[in-house]
């Protein structure tokens, strides 16, 4: 498996997805999902309906900062393509990773029509695994929305973490002139191991089903 961690420069691949360096080919795939209000639709805040979507140079400027943070090794950034089409699929990466003491927040942003399937657990977990395994992190925080339903799921029932703490109104969404609160999850090392097994068992069932239904 290529090497997963804040420098990397090489794609990764899992069974169904390639996992990319930011790219300018993609920039006008990425700003329709960025600003597609299905996909948005628990991230408002960032999808800039207020201006009709992302503009070209925010799009540009937003993957050079991605290029720069990976450069400087403070975060990592991978453009999500499904491998038999090609197709933009999603975005993930690791923001402020901090080796001093060894955290980092990441996130994921899947296109509405790749939000079942098990697409985010085959992605995620290659981004965990990178982090934890290469990496060699003490924690990773993830943060969402309470309407969120889905990442909430993921987090509390598949990998059994508790909600840590909500930041309340943290954010401000322009889109609806109302405050978001955050809410926040911890994932340590120490729980690495069980939650490893638990997504490499979601993939397995996930991948014979598929071949099933084929």
């Amino acid at each position: 498996m290529a090497d997963n961690t804040a420098s990397s420069t090489s794609k990764v691949e899992t069974a169904r997805l390639s996992l990319d360096p930011p790219s300018a080919v993609d920039d006008a795939a990425m700003g329709a999902m960025l600003s597609d209000p299905a996909t948005m639709v628990h991230l408002q805040y960032m999808a800039k309906s207020w201006q009709g979507g992302w503009k070209p140079e925010e799009l540009v400027a937003r993957r050079e900062n991605h290029i720069k943070t990976m450069n400087d090794k403070r975060g990592s950034t991978f453009y999500i393509h499904n491998k038999s089409t090609g197709e933009l699929a999603g975005v993930m990466g690791a923001n402020m990773i901090n080796m001093k003491d060894r955290n980092a927040t990441v996130g994921i942003i899947l296109s509405k029509k790749y939000w079942s399937g098990g697409y985010g657990i085959e992605a995620l977990f290659e981004l965990m695994r990178g982090l934890f395994e290469d990496l060699k992190l003490h924690k990773l925080l993830y943060e969402t929305t309470e309407a969120n339903v889905g990442m909430r799921k993921f987090l509390e029932e598949t990998c059994g973490v508790p909600m840590a703490y909500i930041r309340k109104e943290e954010v401000w969404c322009q889109a609806t002139e109302k405050w978001l609160s955050l809410w926040q999850y911890e994932l340590f090392e120490d729980d690495w191991p069980r939650i490893r097994a638990i997504l490499l068992e979601n993939m397995k069932r996930g991948a014979a089903k598929h071949a099933t239904t084929a």
